[in-house]
């Protein structure tokens, strides 16, 4: 295993980090970042994704006016098959390397490390380099600084680890949805009793290992059906649905909110902020400032293949459809979306609530860029163990606050709201930041009166830790 002090006394020696992004997911939005703060990138990616960045280069110099990108270019911009390659060169500010697999860069940590190079996680980092469901070649072999927390990457790998996300939701006490047991049988998934509920499966897609297949159904006889065909076309199989998970659907829209936990405003005063902060919610100065410096950056919502297209056809034809075929839920694009202001107030909650869990049962805990994935529905809080509150809150007269303050109503004698229901919990760099690229994102442009993009924001705090003498602060 490789443990962070070993990393953080590698660090010490950095004196002009580059950073190491996967050519995959969300890198693009990375590199600009990068860019953006000076630094030069590594980005390494399979000859078949290669056109993405040979024609997406991110070159040029910070705040640089770039008119003749082809001069740019070559100025700036380097091809390698083989990272040794890039040993021998000088004048470069981005560098493509070329490989077979992902996990190739593997044997290339002692040339990394003589890079002074930093990872940037993101989800096809821990998928294609991670080697199994535990992320060991990461955790046991890739020994290069990671910006973020090398041992949390695993816990998306949810039902085939004992710690995963929905480990840490509990923990937290945050809204989840409700998952409901079944068995495996040779043709598909039986439950003991019928649920009378919409139900939603997810499980590996068997032709697309790193891939989830998603299986929504009106009620548990109708999931069992569906089941069944899926296996039948070859997208699910037996091994699959071992690890898969039947959970609730919640009703009500997606989100992806892109946080951003700085280790090094974690640590510093707020003035009245920190103060006020730990008084309200009953926390630590030390916990109140952790929750201070986990910054909201942007929102951005999820757009699928087939249910997208499904949606925009007539019912008539949509039912048609649904007998033939199951409708796939790939994320294919993202767009940029806001939330009602005042429900900010329980994301926020549940985000810190996360990040003071995370830090306490897998230390440091959250490291950097992280997303929290949910869907806002209104519904009764008991159907939720969803508690509001937040110890004892005091509205400025002194008089405790009434459910109407929480923006609760009352029907037939219980409590509904709007509440944030947490599905995804992603640990590094988000899917969807890429939509930010180049303008930044309403919460941290607001915040910083800049552009500031996750990729940004990321760059950002390599820079002040470097300039601070604290980079090993922000690396596991």
């Amino acid at each position: 295993m490789i443990e962070r002090e070993e990393i953080q006394e590698i660090v010490k020696s950095y004196r002009n980090p580059i950073t190491l992004i996967i050519g995959s997911h969300s890198a693009l939005d990375a590199r600009g970042g990068s860019r953006n703060y000076g630094f030069k990138s590594i980005i390494y990616t399979t000859r078949e994704r290669a056109i993405i960045y040979l024609q997406n280069a991110i070159a040029g110099k910070p705040k640089e006016e770039v008119r003749d990108l082809p001069e740019i270019c070559r100025r700036d911009v380097v091809v390698v098959e083989d990272l040794r390659e890039l040993m021998r060169k000088r004048d470069w500010s981005l560098a493509i390397l070329l490989l077979g697999k992902y996990d190739e860069i593997v044997k290339y940590v002692d040339e990394l490390i003589e890079l002074e190079a930093l990872q940037i996680p993101n989800r096809a980092f821990s998928v294609y380099v991670g080697g199994d469901e535990e992320c060991s070649k990461i955790e046991k072999e890739f020994a290069v600084p990671i910006v973020g927390s090398r041992k949390l990457l695993k816990v998306e790998n949810r039902g085939e680890i004992e710690k995963d996300y929905y480990w840490y939701a509990e923990k937290a006490n945050i809204p989840t949805p409700r998952a409901y047991k079944f068995e495996v049988h040779s043709n598909g998934i039986r439950f003991k009793e019928f649920i009378d509920e919409p139900l939603l499966l997810k499980a590996e897609h068997a032709k697309r290992r790193f891939e989830r297949a998603f299986i929504f159904a009106s009620d548990s006889q109708d999931l069992e059906e569906k089941v069944e065909r899926e296996i039948k076309a070859g997208n699910l199989d037996l091994e699959s649905l071992k690890s898969a998970r039947v959970e609730q659907i919640v009703l009500g829209p997606h989100a992806n909110f892109n946080f951003f936990f700085s280790p090094l405003n974690a640590v510093e005063e707020w003035g009245d902020l920190d103060d006020a902060f730990s008084k309200l919610y009953g926390l630590s100065l030390e916990d109140a400032r952790k929750c201070l410096a986990n910054e909201l950056l942007s929102i951005d919502e999820r757009r699928e293949t087939i249910l997208d297209g499904l949606k925009r056809l007539p019912i008539d034809v949509q039912t048609k459809i649904e007998k033939k075929v199951v409708p796939s839920f790939e994320v294919t694009l993202h767009s940029m979306v806001s939330i009602r202001e005042s429900l900010l107030k329980d994301v926020l909650k549940c985000a810190n609530s996360l990040l003071l869990t995370f830090s306490k049962y897998e230390p440091p805990g959250i490291i950097g860029a992280w997303c929290l994935q949910t869907l806002i529905t209104w519904d009764r809080v008991s159907k939720y163990r969803y508690s509001p509150a937040v110890k004892i809150e005091y509205s400025a007269t002194g008089e405790p606050k009434r459910a109407e303050d929480y923006g609760l109503y009352d029907a037939h004698g219980e409590a509904i709201m709007h509440i944030p229901v947490t599905q995804d919990v992603a640990l590094r760099h988000g899917g969807g930041t890429n939509v930010h690229m180049g303008i930044g994102a309403q919460y941290s442009n607001v915040k910083y009166q800049k552009a500031m993009s996750t990729g940004d924001r990321i760059a950002l705090e390599i820079r002040r830790a470097l300039e601070k003498g604290k980079l090993e602060a922000i690396v596991t």
